[in-house]
């Protein structure tokens, strides 16, 4: 099971459209693919109705597996609720508690019924973020052009080098994904030459996701962005940084 953890230390950068869409364009190609929901927010929840008492706070502390919720064949989900919000004060002198996640995934047996598995994460780096790294393949980094688009940026790659060089060696960032980009937005077209300002040395998509209002349309129908408008710029720029990422991730792995 290849897993990718989405996460940046700010809301509103689309972290949960990502996911929704990034899901849903895997499992349409064929692809067991397993949402896990760790914002006690629940955005991507709510968007899925989902509500259980079978959610990743029972996947992280319980001691029976969670069943994921059916959204279709191929797309599953835990959901999260407002208890996820104390898993945190839970795992407070747990051993190990940075890999409790990945244990869990393990211990019951997900990844041998899944072929990838989408984290969305809080905007947080708290033991929660820390145990969706922990249990990372890869990992994507939504930002907006926005004046404090890159705060917190240093502290998520720091994590993720602490991770790379101990308990994840495996960890990758497969890149940093512009979104909500306008095409007159001059900081979208020197993207590479800010992230060096700011000390940043991290690839970024060469795809990035536009400004599009068919993404709230989509969201308020509960339809992924290509089941609501294929055609939308929504919708080609989703299709491209899908691609990218699985060209990314099948060059990764012949390595």
């Amino acid at each position: 099971m290849t897993t990718i953890t989405i996460t940046n230390l700010k809301g509103g950068v689309g972290k949960t459209t990502t996911a929704i869409n990034l899901a849903y364009r895997l499992a349409a190609d064929g692809n067991k693919v397993l949402l896990l929901d760790t914002d006690h927010q629940a955005n991507l929840s709510r968007f899925f109705a989902v509500q259980s008492n079978e959610n990743i706070f029972q996947l992280f502390i319980g001691k029976q597996v969670p069943q994921p919720h059916i959204i279709t064949d191929n797309l599953h989900i835990v959901p999260s609720d407002m208890r996820t919000a104390t898993i945190n004060f839970e795992l407070i002198g747990v051993l190990n508690w940075h890999s409790s996640l990945k244990r869990k995934l393990s211990q019951y047996d997900f990844s041998e019924h899944y072929d990838y598995c989408i984290i969305d994460c809080p905007p947080a780096l708290d033991m929660i973020v820390t145990n969706a790294l922990m249990a990372a393949n890869y990992v994507v980094i939504p930002i907006t052009t926005g004046q404090f688009a890159y705060d917190g940026l240093q502290n998520i790659m720091a994590r993720i080098a602490e991770l790379k060089e101990g308990a994840n060696p495996g960890i990758e960032v497969l890149g940093i994904l512009l979104t909500m980009v306008s095409v007159r937005t001059r900081a979208a077209k020197a993207i590479n030459d800010i992230l060096k300002e700011h000390g940043l040395d991290v690839k970024t998509f060469n795809s990035r996701i536009r400004q599009c209002e068919a993404f709230k349309q989509a969201e308020l129908k509960h339809m992924s962005i290509f089941d609501y408008d294929p055609k939308s710029n929504g919708a080609v720029d989703m299709e491209n940084f899908y691609m990218e990422t699985r060209l990314l991730i099948e060059k990764h792995k012949s390595l």
